[in-house]
């Protein structure tokens, strides 16, 4: 078996119909066009219900009056309190909760006597009601509203145009004496509520001076010229504090310079080696160089190398503490130091074999630098315990000064506290004495102002209106319409157009089939002796009746299959099925046939449709034996194929009918007939059952090089195709298209028909129309109820020879 390596749209172009355009495209205009009847009804319906309406409504007029409300300010650039009342004007909200307020609306009511007309209600609580609730407040123009002046249209609605004519008059007059008054009375106000404050504030203020005049005249406090009060102890306690911190920082300076003399001492080094240590660590020079003559006179090798490895000691352990162990000064210092103690060490041995004389003047001067050492150290401890006797001494001191001086702090507190109550109450007091004298300035700035820029007249006719009503009518009436329109189209179950069927199945049409048009039993007998085609039954448009519409319709579906003059065909195996019983496809397939082998192809037409099998009736073969032999293994395809009135057609009969037609068809046997006959014949078409109806056609697919369905449009036809389609491409078969058959049938679809004729030029068909029966899904598995015949497969009957089935007389049918 060849593999079908086709793909569904490698001949999307050929025999497709011309694009659709106009009102038949699936589209709103599309819709909008075919459904104009039901829109064009329900829009008369709409201008009679607005005519309607119009009748029943009563007159309204209209008045309005347009006012300006605006703040005329004068610029002072006082920044008086007073003056925040006038700055800006309101806007429309505002304006409206003004306007409708229970006092302006009152003084209306008695400014314009509205009382006294016979369309208004005679009780003000309910001619309030009504005013407020039809007085409609709105801006003229865009833009009506800014900081310093609101534009606003005041306009009312009333049967009679008087009454609203002199609501609107009154309303504007009563609001602009409310915007007048109101003005005034705010600035009243202010100026009140500054004065009454004023006057509260004197009081307390001289109060308040009494008692601070009483306080300093009983304080324990001193006054200085500007009357500021001074603390006398206070002065005294920061003379003391100051005295303290000196002595205390003489003591730490003794005990730190005793501090450092005992260590050095503790070492064993000369006296004059620790003067100098102290010399370099305290900067304290005065008494080192007195003491310093008394030991220099006699120069001291030994001494002189104990101050040199003194000092070389202290730059070691300052060079310790800024630098890291191998820096180079800190080496060189070290390097030095262990010279210096080396040398040092030599010294002391040679000393040891130094003269007795020698020796007595050594030991001399290290007697008086001793001593002088024990002196200087005894002055600095007496010096050190007089600086503590002092210390002690002005500590007390200072705590009888500290005591007396929080005394009388108490009375600085409260006398400060006097001084900002008094500054408080002075400050507001001037500030109240400011606002009052400018309490003059808001009368240059009048406030509010309401200008009538154009007085509301005669009120004018607003409604009904007979143009409005009809154009509300009409409008309602094509909104309904095409709202139905939409429903109704959205609720078809059929195809419109061909576009439609391309788009919604992704499939190309490839022809479109008129209804075929038989000759009346008259006709046929009078044409009995001229037919050449005697067997075949007159459905075979392309035999007896060649130059039909229909049958050029068949000769394009023939020439997409051999798109090459002499070329073989794209598809070998070609299956044709259809969605549902009566669309056609039996007819279809036998005209397909009939056509490809009167151009000189050999075809072979397998009738597959085991159930309601139809190709041996039509081309009026007589054979017992067919496809399900075969598949039993009863004779060979040469013998069974039957040759019919057309030169190179063949038909391979279904054969006896068995009770698995569906089993018979998944066989491996089957797959084998059409790889013989793929040797013997140019092109093989398979008629199979509806896919729809039977999984026959499923099972066939798997099969074939391509499948062509055949579509007949009904009234359900477009959920029943895209379920045949989908079941075609889950086998992932190799669809080539669509035929459209039996076109212009009054049973079918209108829609399409016409959609179909613009395009292809004519309505087809007449008043004689092959007849399809509408067979039922029921009817199709019905039909191998009662049958004794089982197909076999071969690998069955070898399995089992005892229940291999034997073939029976077919039994007639007619389709």
């Amino acid at each position: 078996m060849q593999p079908a390596s086709h793909t569904q749209t490698s001949r999307s172009d050929i025999g497709m119909a011309p694009p659709m355009s106009g009102p038949s495209d699936v589209s709103v205009g599309g819709v909008l066009w075919r459904r104009k009847g039901v829109i064009l009804l329900l829009i008369l319906c709409g201008l009679g219900a607005g005519y309607w309406f119009f009748t029943t409504q009563d007159e309204t007029f209209r008045a309005a009056a347009t006012i300006e409300v605006y703040s005329q300010n004068v610029p002072t650039n006082t920044g008086s309190a007073s003056e925040i009342v006038v700055e800006t004007a309101p806007n429309l909200a505002f304006i409206q909760a003004e306007m409708t307020s229970q006092d302006v609306l009152s003084d209306a009511i008695a400014i314009g006597q509205l009382t006294a007309f016979d369309e208004t209600p005679a009780d003000v609580s309910s001619l309030i009601n009504m005013i407020r609730a039809n007085l409609v407040l709105s801006p003229p123009f865009e833009g009506a509203e800014s900081p310093d002046r609101t534009i606003v249209e005041v306009s009312f609605e009333s049967g009679d145009p008087t009454v609203a004519t002199a609501i609107v008059n009154a309303v504007v007059d009563a609001y602009d004496k409310s915007i007048n008054g109101r003005h005034q009375g705010n600035i009243e106000n202010v100026v009140g509520f500054f004065r009454d404050s004023r006057d509260s504030i004197i009081p307390k203020l001289d109060e308040l001076e009494n008692e601070f005049t009483e306080f300093r005249a009983n304080a324990p406090l001193e006054w200085n010229g500007k009357g500021e009060a001074i603390n006398p102890y206070r002065d005294d306690a920061i003379r003391l504090e100051d005295n303290l911190y000196n002595l205390q920082s003489q003591a730490r300076q003794l005990d730190s310079k005793l501090r450092l003399i005992r260590e050095a001492v503790k070492g064993g080094r000369h006296p004059y080696a620790v003067f100098q240590e102290v010399q370099y660590l305290l900067d304290d020079v005065r008494d080192i160089e007195q003491m310093h003559q008394a030991i220099v006179e006699a120069p001291n090798d030994n001494l002189e190398l104990q101050t040199q490895l003194m000092d070389l000691r202290v730059q070691a352990e300052m060079l310790a503490i800024q630098f890291a162990a191998n820096h180079p000064q800190r080496l060189t210092v070290e390097q030095k130091l262990k010279a210096t103690e080396k040398a040092l060490r030599e010294l002391q041995q040679t000393r040891n074999n130094v003269s007795p004389e020698k020796i007595d003047v050594v030991k001399r001067q290290d007697e008086a630098a001793q001593a002088l050492l024990t002196t200087y150290v005894s002055s600095l401890r007496k010096k050190q315990d007089l600086i503590n006797e002092d210390v002690a001494d002005t500590t007390k001191r200072l705590e009888d000064v500290r005591a007396k001086a929080l005394k009388l702090m108490e009375f600085e507190g409260e006398n400060a506290s006097f001084l900002r109550r008094i500054a408080r109450y002075q400050e507001t007091l001037d500030l109240y004495d400011t606002q009052l004298e400018k309490a003059n300035l808001p009368g240059m700035n009048s406030g509010l102002h309401v200008k009538v820029l154009r007085p509301a007249g005669l009120g004018m006719l607003v409604g009904p209106l007979l143009s409005r009503a009809l154009v509300m009518g009409g409008f309602l009436g094509l909104v309904a319409g095409g709202a139905l329109a939409f429903l109704w189209d959205w609720s078809e179950r059929t195809f419109r157009s061909p576009d439609e069927i391309s788009t919604l199945l992704g499939l190309p049409i490839l022809a479109h089939l008129p209804v075929i048009l038989t000759p009346s039993k008259r006709q046929l007998k009078k044409s009995s002796g001229n037919d050449l085609f005697p067997h075949t039954d007159q459905i075979v448009t392309v035999l007896h009746h060649p130059h039909a519409p229909c049958s050029e319709a068949v000769r394009s579906v023939r020439t997409s299959l051999f798109p090459v003059a002499g070329a073989p065909p794209e598809y070998q195996v070609l299956q044709i099925t259809s969605a549902l019983p009566g669309d056609g496809k039996s007819t279809v397939a036998a005209n397909l046939a009939a056509s490809v082998a009167r151009a000189g192809k050999r075809v072979l037409l397998i009738d597959a449709d085991l159930r309601r099998p139809t190709q041996a009736k039509i081309f009026g073969v007589q054979s017992e034996l067919g496809l399900t032999s075969l598949i039993n293994g009863e004779g060979q395809l040469a013998d069974i194929v039957v040759p019919t009135d057309t030169e190179d057609l063949f038909v391979l009969a279904s054969g006896p009918r068995p009770n698995n037609p569906a089993e018979a068809l998944m066989m491996p046997e089957f797959g084998q007939i059409l790889d013989e006959a793929r040797l013997q014949f140019d092109l093989i078409i398979i008629d199979t059952p509806p896919l729809l109806a039977v999984t026959d056609a499923s099972n066939v697919a798997t099969y074939a090089d391509g499948v062509m369905v055949v579509m007949r449009i009904g009234r359900n036809i477009k959920p029943m195709s895209k379920r045949a389609i989908t079941m075609l491409r889950m086998l992932h078969v190799n669809i080539i298209g669509l035929v459209i058959n039996a076109v212009g049938d009054s049973g079918y679809s209108a829609t399409y028909s016409q959609a179909w004729s613009d395009s292809y030029g004519g309505q087809p068909g007449g008043e004689y129309g092959h007849s399809y029966y509408r067979y039922g899904s029921d009817r199709y598995l019905d039909a191998s109820k009662g049958q004794t015949i089982t197909v076999r497969s071969q690998r069955s009957r070898n399995a089992d020879p005892a229940r291999a089935a034997t073939l029976s007389e077919p039994v007639k049918t007619t389709e």
